[in-house]
């Protein structure tokens, strides 16, 4: 059995906070605002196998309310997640992702977060595609003031031998 989730995170930027997408540093002037370190690739990987497995959103399981989630690095909370795909008995068959902004350029970063990524899933970079666009200078995206992203996953059922 084959199963889609899609997830989508939007954050503002913000001078003073680092810059992660896809469990990387990329460098840049602006930074992402949020309770953890507000890496929103991560957040929508998190979302779309929360979704696929109809286990709510990554806010149901890491709330920004808690303390303890204060700054966290969201690789912690995508391994997490993984445990649940794990105990579920599904794996990831590919990931697709496309983020959305003005600055910085991202061209140079792809191959580097698809690699952080495969690290951190287990899976083929073959298996992970990583896209970057722009809005135009349109909207608080097009002006620098947000980023945004969204991620489709598609997961299969594993037979596990009992």
């Amino acid at each position: 059995m084959y199963r889609i989730g899609l997830g989508f995170d939007i954050h503002r930027t913000k001078e003073r906070r680092k810059l992660y997408i896809g469990g990387i540093n990329i460098p840049s002037k602006l930074g992402l605002d949020g309770h953890s370190d507000a890496d929103l690739l991560i957040h929508t990987i998190c979302d779309a196998i929360l979704g696929a497995l109809a286990l709510g959103d990554i806010g149901e399981h890491f709330s920004n309310k808690e303390q303890k989630n204060k700054n966290k690095r969201s690789t912690y909370f995508l391994k997490k997640i993984l445990k649940l795909l794990d105990k579920e008995s599904y794996g990831i068959v590919n990931i697709d992702s496309t983020i959305i902004c003005e600055k910085p350029n991202l061209s140079r970063y792809k191959n580097k977060i698809r690699k952080s990524l495969s690290s951190i899933i287990r899976i083929n970079m073959k298996n992970i595609s990583i896209k970057a666009t722009t809005f135009e200078g349109l909207g608080p995206i097009g002006k620098n003031e947000a980023i945004a992203c969204k991620t489709i996953v598609l997961l299969q059922k594993i037979e596990k031998n009992i």
